[in-house]
């Protein structure tokens, strides 16, 4: 029964590509900040193929299907995957991006969620597809989560404060140095996309991905030290509020595309994760 579930999973997706026009698509385990867990609405990658693991990803197309995963979980992949409609990949000899150099067709269209993507890989992936006539497209919106009807939202989970004396560091006194980096660097602002990373900068915690105590968040830092935290409202509370303080600015999660909208002309540091050297948790 398994089985068969994913298996109309399957067709499910393969229908809303077609209804989209893509000849097939990639499925990382992956979220909108590169984390190496990933809260359960993002567990997308589990929900198509029943694969349980934490690393790995598979790519569908009209045909054929292939889930991609490393040397740790070659038995676990068997066990959770039917073989009769994925083939079973290992990373250390094919990759994604080379399998799909192999097995797209001429003008055929994979889509990708470039959320869930580095820009690093995103290329590579175009100039594989390139070499064969195909060509890697950007969705507006994920063709999972439209078939996938019981998906859970993202964690509604209040913040909670890490105080400073357990951080060893007030949150003024690191965006304050960050600034200073910023400055140095003749950079405007920088976006932190790391969930880890945006709990030391505000010596924040939160509970939305199991076993790991970082809010989903995003964060965009000025070189004059203030900050916008980009965060459900859902999750803020009158003690974090006090303090974030003023020099905090709390948008809503989804709008920092928005938000860079209004930076044309600005020089930021926008690496998907954002490490400052040095990088120490506290």
């Amino acid at each position: 029964m398994l089985m068969q579930t994913h298996e109309a999973r399957l067709s499910a997706l393969r229908e809303e590509l077609k209804r989209r026009g893509l000849s097939g698509f990639v499925v990382p385990i992956s979220d909108e900040h590169m984390s190496e867990y990933v809260g359960e609405y993002a567990q997308r990658l589990g929900w198509l193929t029943g694969f349980g693991g934490s690393a790995g990803s598979a790519v569908v197309m009209t045909d054929k299907a292939a889930i991609f995963t490393d040397g740790r979980y070659t038995v676990q992949v068997r066990e959770q995957v039917d073989g009769n409609h994925y083939e079973y990949v290992s990373v250390a000899q094919i990759k994604p991006h080379e399998w799909i150099k192999a097995n797209a067709q001429a003008g055929a269209k994979i889509g990708y969620d470039a959320w869930l993507h580095t820009g690093a890989w995103v290329q590579m992936a175009s100039d594989a597809a390139a070499s064969v006539g195909a060509e890697m497209v950007a969705v507006e919106d994920n063709p999972i989560d439209a078939v996938w009807s019981d998906q859970p939202a993202r964690s509604d989970a209040p913040l909670a404060v890490h105080s400073d004396a357990d951080a060893g560091k007030s949150s003024d006194q690191k965006r304050t140095e960050m600034a200073e980096t910023l400055r140095a660097n003749g950079l405007d602002a920088a976006v932190i996309a790391a969930l880890d990373s945006v709990a030391w900068v505000f010596n924040i915690r939160g509970s939305d991905v199991a076993n790991t105590p970082v809010p989903l968040a995003f964060t965009l830092l000025h070189k004059d030290g203030t900050a916008e935290l980009f965060v459900a409202p859902e999750k803020m509370t009158p003690q974090v509020q006090t303090h974030l303080g003023n020099q905090v600015t709390v948008r809503r999660y989804d709008e920092l595309t928005a938000q860079l909208g209004t930076l044309s002309g600005k020089k930021l540091r926008s690496t998907p994760i954002c490490r400052w050297p040095p990088y120490r948790r506290h």
